[in-house]
């Protein structure tokens, strides 16, 4: 049987002294060509620790991504599940899950066969037919003295070196060098460009194997979901991209502003006797003056912010649903009881299925949340189980409150405290609340106020996706060439974060147009991923590169890619309709 030495270096030592027989080698025309180098043979040669860039840990990146997932939008899921039905709304949400999550593994799939396509200065890397197959194959380690049997018996078993294994039908079809005589199955020097045993440069004491088959993963390099349009989809499909990605993010940034600004001037107006616009324009100063410089910085320098907002999140969500059953007693008395929230409603799905999809998608900043991670084979993992994670809270807080309010239900949900008293007011002889708890009134504050507090941190990372969008459509081909400029960085961030405040300052009803905008979101989130996904992996095989990445999954067909594209123009024309024809609100926006 083969083995490995207790060490590479003196397995090498020993490969350039002996023979597979142990003998010294001959002199002359009989001596055996020197050994491989490590260089020539790494995946054998002594490992070397590979200097990472210090980054995220999947924790770190589990906060950014919550926090983009569970934006506002998570207070309107009650209301849809009202709209829809408990039952029907709770498989809507995790399907919708599921396919969030197909959408995630297809552009990890597309970054990374970017990254294997792509040299330095973004121009395909040629390889001719067979290279994949030549560069799976590597020299073993050395082989001890055996006889034919042991080599023979060797093919019918599992041998695994390091962290190689091969399987009985891998390990049969290679030939071993061995007194000139080799294993039986396909010669392994019959591949193109591999030397024939007999041949000089073939080093005795090793034999040829196959390793596993080679998976690409995400490596450092950054590409946006606007840099993969332009290098599989065209310059057609960069344009398109882009300018969806502009009108959804831009109409978000603009939403956030007013969410904030009305919020606050409602909750803690700085000028009591003034007018309601003066408040209005203040709190919109303030909230410029904390989230563009955090726009501007690089989410390694916001992790205290993004990681108190998560926990703020998890705070939330517990005192809702906590709160619920006192809340809606409040509710109950102050407008009467109301029909409970059915099981099914299926006139409630155009404005529920909206609400369902939107509250999952952040795949635009997949490219910009994976690049701060350090260890990059744990992505998929993570972002799965932000997804999952996101899915059960929205499954939680839509039974529990839908059913706990039932009619009563506000479509923002946390608008439902504002008169909650937990039980504890006390009332006068003409019937008015003389006191509540102080817990209480603290509830009801933080629960009407945090929305202001939410965009406070989904503000920032909005704009940095569509900064970095923005500078990787000028720049084309040369991004990374620019993208460690901290300045031109700046100059982008700053396009993509203080237009939408000037808007909203100007502006604060959004009207319709924020709900036409809103629809760019389904293509953004489902069709693009799927596009690139599907134009990816026939341009690899087309290029003679595997289509296999680290990150394929249950999903990687063209079945499901074309269902995913589909799904995604389907709920644009689904969701217009329903504008067009003068539904009330379906979510969107």
């Amino acid at each position: 049987m083969f083995r490995r030495e207790e060490s590479e270096a003196e397995s090498l030592e020993v490969a350039q002294t002996k023979t597979i027989d142990g003998e010294a080698p001959a002199s002359g025309a009989d001596a055996a060509p020197p050994s491989p180098s490590v260089a020539a043979s790494p995946y054998w040669g002594k490992s070397t620790e590979i200097s990472r860039k210090p980054g995220f840990s999947p924790l770190v990146g589990f906060c950014f991504t919550i926090n983009y997932i569970l934006g506002t939008g998570f207070l309107t899921v009650p209301w849809a599940f009202a709209q829809g039905g408990l039952a029907l709304s709770a498989v809507v949400i995790v399907a919708v899950g599921m396919l969030s999550d197909v959408a995630k593994n297809f552009l990890l799939e597309t970054m990374a066969r970017a990254e294997a396509m792509l040299d330095g200065r973004m121009h395909w890397i040629e390889r001719n037919p067979g290279d994949e197959e030549r560069q799976m194959l590597v020299y073993s380690s050395v082989v001890a003295r055996c006889d034919s049997a042991d080599l023979l018996q060797s093919a019918a078993e599992v041998e695994s070196y390091g962290s190689v294994s091969m399987t009985p039908a891998i390990s049969g079809k290679f030939n071993s060098v061995h007194n000139g005589s080799s294993l039986p199955g396909t010669p392994i020097h019959s591949l193109p460009g591999t030397p024939a045993p007999s041949q000089p440069g073939t080093p005795r004491g090793r034999r040829l194997i196959r390793r596993p088959l080679q998976t690409y993963p995400v490596k450092r390099r950054k590409f946006e979901v606007n840099t993969l349009c332009r290098v599989f989809l065209g310059k057609l499909g960069l344009r398109v991209y882009t300018g969806f990605l502009c009108l959804y993010i831009y109409c978000t940034l603009w939403a956030y502003t007013s969410v904030f600004a009305a919020s606050m001037a409602g909750a803690a107006p700085l000028f009591v006797d003034g007018d309601a616009d003066s408040n209005y324009l203040v709190f919109a100063v303030v909230f410029a003056a904390m989230v563009v410089p955090l726009s501007c910085m690089e989410m390694d320098e916001q992790v205290p912010v993004q990681v108190a907002m998560t926990g703020a999140r998890f705070l939330m969500l517990g005192l809702m649903i906590g709160t619920s059953s006192l809340c809606a007693l409040d509710s109950a008395r102050e407008e009467g009881f109301v029909e409970d929230a059915p099981m099914v409603r299926l006139s409630g799905i155009s404005k529920m299925a909206p609400v369902m999809v939107f509250a999952h998608i952040y795949h635009h900043s997949i490219p910009g949340l994976a690049h701060p991670v350090a260890d990059k084979e744990k992505l998929s993992g993570m972002f799965r189980s932000t997804t999952v994670f996101s899915t059960v809270a929205y499954a939680c807080i839509g039974l529990i409150l839908s059913s706990s309010f039932g009619g009563n239900i506000e479509q923002s949900a946390n608008l439902n405290w504002k008169g909650f008293t937990g039980g504890t007011a006390v009332y006068g002889g003409d019937g008015q609340i003389i006191s509540i708890a102080w817990w209480a009134k603290a509830i009801s504050l933080y629960v009407l106020c945090f929305p202001a507090l939410d965009v406070v941190s989904a503000f920032p990372l909005n704009a940095m996706t569509l900064g970095n969008n923005m500078m990787g459509a000028f720049y084309g081909r040369n991004i990374h060439e620019v993208e460690k400029n901290r300045w031109v960085r700046t100059r982008f961030r700053l396009l993509a974060s203080i237009p939408p405040i000037v808007f909203g300052i100007l502006e604060r009803q959004l009207g319709t147009i924020t709900d036409y905008a809103g629809t760019t979101g389904f293509v953004i989130g489902f069709s693009f991923p799927a596009l690139l996904y599907l134009r990816s992996r026939t341009l690899a095989k087309r290029k003679n590169f595997s289509a296999s990445t680290f990150y394929a999954g249950y999903s990687s067909s063209n079945a499901a890619g074309w269902f995913l594209f589909l799904f995604g123009l389907v709920m644009v024309v689904y969701v217009v309709f329903f504008l067009v024809m003068g539904e009330d609100s379906v979510g969107v926006g």
